[in-house]
């Protein structure tokens, strides 16, 4: 089997840590019986330094950007390079979903982690993004994470 390919075994260990990830994840919650965790609100910035610790063990350099998004960069072969962008929410509506937004930002950071390990680069960088207030549950307006990384953030707000 070719060295770029993840064999079974490395897959069931990653979906193990993609699933204990998510478990981590969901115990962070304004309420103890129900998943809830709003933008900007004290659960959101303690899932942001989780994430990001996760994302540092993984390579990759991390930041929070002015809108509250936890972001990481795994560079390319050459410095600078184009980036892919992965990831998805890691806020919540009231009493949410166990998988919804975190899968997708806990199965990129999983992905790095299994390239980092390899010291495998790709011709791109990879970025990933755990958005803030894509569900709009706080202010009553969605995608403001995605309206800060796309530049389209109005400046009355």
């Amino acid at each position: 089997m070719s060295e770029s390919l993840m064999t079974v075994s490395e897959a069931q260990a990653a979906a193990a840590r993609v699933m204990a990830r998510c478990d981590a994840l969901a115990a962070i919650s304004e309420t103890p019986d129900a998943l809830t965790r709003v933008y900007l609100s004290p659960e959101q910035m303690r899932a942001n330094a989780r994430v990001g610790e996760w994302m540092r063990a993984a390579g990759m350099r991390v930041w929070q950007d002015a809108v509250g998004n936890i972001c990481g960069r795994y560079e390319g072969r050459e410095p600078d390079a184009p980036a892919l962008l992965l990831g998805s929410h890691l806020d919540t509506v009231r009493n949410a979903g166990r998988y919804d937004g975190m899968l997708g930002v806990l199965s990129a950071i999983e992905t790095v982690q299994w390239l980092h390990q390899r010291q495998q680069r790709l011709p791109l960088a990879i970025e990933i993004v755990g958005f803030g207030d894509e569900e709009g549950t706080r202010f009553g307006i969605t995608l403001l994470g995605s309206r800060g990384i796309t530049g389209s953030w109005p400046q009355s707000w």
